[in-house]
């Protein structure tokens, strides 16, 4: 039999962030499928993409839905009445988007981010990505709420995470989510925990004194990094509360940098900012390169990430491979991810972060054993065999497909 012809599909912008990086590293890792087992075809439906893929080794097709296509798409899949679907189909036998696929002789579709488009198969297999399914775990929060963002989110994985052959889940609990809530088997349901950005796993070593000055270019002395778009449950207000304490009870003036794009909380988070009167020492330095964030981790005191959402983040990790203290949620699954590697701080109590930061600004030897635990944490996820999982899952499917013409 002839190898799976394998359609990789990149459905992420690189202002998307930590999604964006994730997405990368599991484009990068088909490219380790030995070709026997897999051709693979690379599509991405971000025309931006293509260049920057293109420096990775990764020629990417372009493969998007006119405004016109989208609709045809979506009346197929929403389309209840049989026989009204059935002349549709004589029509038109495929959704465009799949019909593309189709046309490329693809078998097997790997969606490596999370994303809709699964909905507009309905004859080719795929295998599906799963970060989280956080509209379930913290409900009350407005990006969860508006828009029917709920609904969306609930009806879509209702919808694809059945049909998988299968599914990559970032945890653990991830896995236990998913087959709880969408009642999937778990034979189906695969653990590849998150990588760090290939921006910092080849960046450990910064030599600060040939490199940007963090604290000339923003005017700040010691500081705390937090690299997240400005959506609500990614709590910045925590870390204001808790330098505010850290200044009130402890004497100690720590600026904060945040990175990120503002998904509609940013005026708030600055208006509390001066609330506290902390604006002269908060920076909001917007979406940064990869060469500047590794500037913006190696020369701050930690990482502070009060994250809501989970159960595994990408930040830590990157603080882990540079050497940077992690201060971390307290919650469930967000824990685990980091094990013994960091300093938890409760959500529910500001002060845990001050006093926290107290004891990395005064005691050194703590600083130094967070930053060794952190390299240790980073071995036990770099001991999954990333590349064994996936290439036993696209194995079984080539079984399968060896059983019709």
């Amino acid at each position: 039999m002839q190898p799976i012809r394998l359609a990789v599909i990149f459905d992420q912008t690189i202002k998307s962030g930590g999604g964006y990086q994730q997405a990368l590293n599991s484009a990068l890792l088909t490219l380790e499928l030995p070709k026997k087992l897999v051709e693979i075809v690379f599509f991405t439906t971000f025309k931006e993409n293509v260049p920057i893929l293109a420096s990775k080794g990764i020629q990417a097709k372009i493969i998007n839905l006119s405004f016109f296509e989208k609709i045809r798409s979506t009346l197929r899949e929403k389309i209840v009445n049989k026989n009204f679907f059935k002349l549709i189909k004589k029509i038109e036998y495929y959704s465009p988007f799949e019909k593309k696929l189709i046309d490329n002789k693809i078998d097997l579709v790997y969606f490596i981010s999370p994303t809709n488009l699964p909905n507009y198969l309905e004859e080719l297999n795929y295998i599906t990505t799963l970060w989280d399914l956080c509209h379930r775990d913290d409900v009350e929060f407005p990006e969860v709420r508006m828009n029917k963002e709920f609904e969306r989110r609930d009806q879509n994985y209702h919808k694809i995470l059945p049909r998988a052959t299968a599914i990559l889940v970032d945890s653990k609990l991830g896995k236990m989510n998913a087959a709880q809530r969408y009642c999937i088997d778990l034979e189906r349901i695969h653990i590849m925990p998150f990588l760090q950005a290939e921006s910092t796993r080849y960046n450990r070593e910064v030599n600060d004194d040939k490199n940007l000055d963090i604290h000339e270019k923003f005017k700040v002395d010691q500081y705390v990094f937090y690299p997240a778009q400005f959506w609500a449950h990614k709590n910045h207000t925590y870390i204001l509360d808790g330098l505010s304490l850290l200044e009130q009870q402890y004497n100690l003036k720590i600026a904060a940098i945040f990175s990120g794009e503002d998904k509609g909380n940013q005026k708030y988070v600055q208006s509390y900012a001066r609330k506290l009167n902390l604006e002269d020492r908060i920076r909001f330095v917007g979406f940064v390169s990869n060469e500047e964030i590794v500037r913006l981790y190696s020369q701050s005191i930690a990482l502070v990430m009060p994250s809501y959402f989970g159960p595994t983040n990408l930040p830590p990790l990157e603080a882990f491979q540079l050497g940077v203290p992690v201060l971390y949620s307290d919650k469930a699954g967000l824990r685990d991810q980091v094990d013994e590697a960091a300093l938890l701080i409760d959500l529910k109590d500001p002060n845990s972060m001050a006093l926290h930061l107290k004891s990395l600004i005064e005691n050194k030897q703590l600083r130094e054993k967070l930053i060794c635990a952190g390299y240790e944490r980073l071995k036990h996820f770099e001991g999954y065999n990333r590349i064994k999982i996936l290439r036993d899952i696209i194995e079984d499917f080539w079984y399968k497909r060896s059983c019709w013409s």
